[in-house]
């Protein structure tokens, strides 16, 4: 088959001539991988690339313009196309590490509200009444059960069981008011 001239591809691209394309891509497709290759550095990308470029030939046929060679608009499209594929991967880097960074705080942020939620919690802790305070530490802090508590301060488990429901109820309520 004789090589086609310019005037030849692209009549035969806006015709949309299977045959033309055919001859186009066995003809150009192996510089537009080397080009594709140069800026991804990745076999399979530069073939995406290569299938991409040819894919917006054929929708955009009508378009081509005849005054420039086809294999020029090929490479040009090719360049394109690498470099929108770089920009949209550095794009998503770029969203991916401030996802990183706002969905993950740091060890001295964590410290710092913990610091900050423990000194809230004492400071309801201080306020809660005499008894509820010390049912409430002697059952969170030392571990000892209501009925151990009971006997303790000489009081019934079910007066064990309001003060730590008072107590939570109160810790609680002033935790979410600071807030």
């Amino acid at each position: 088959m004789l090589p086609l001239n310019n005037t030849d591809i692209v009549t035969g691209v806006r015709n949309r001539d299977k045959r033309v394309f055919e001859i186009i891509f066995n003809q150009f497709s192996p510089s537009m991988f080397s080009i594709a290759l140069r800026y991804l550095r990745d076999h399979d990308e530069a073939q995406d690339i290569v299938q991409d470029v040819f894919m917006n030939l054929w929708r955009t046929a009508e378009n081509l313009d005849d005054r420039a060679p086809v294999q020029h608009y090929l490479a040009r499209a090719t360049v394109n196309t690498c470099l929108n594929r770089i920009k949209k991967a550095q794009r998503q880097q770029q969203y991916s590490r401030e996802q990183q960074l706002t969905a993950e705080p740091t060890v001295e942020h964590l410290l710092l509200e913990h610091k900050e939620l423990e000194a809230q919690y004492l400071s309801i802790l201080e306020k809660l009444p005499e008894q509820c305070r010390r049912v409430f530490e002697m059952s969170r802090f030392k571990g000892l059960s209501p009925a151990e508590i009971a006997q303790q301060l000489n009081i019934s488990i079910n007066t064990v069981y309001t003060h730590l429901t008072t107590a939570l109820k109160k810790i609680r309520m002033g935790l979410l008011n600071q807030q």
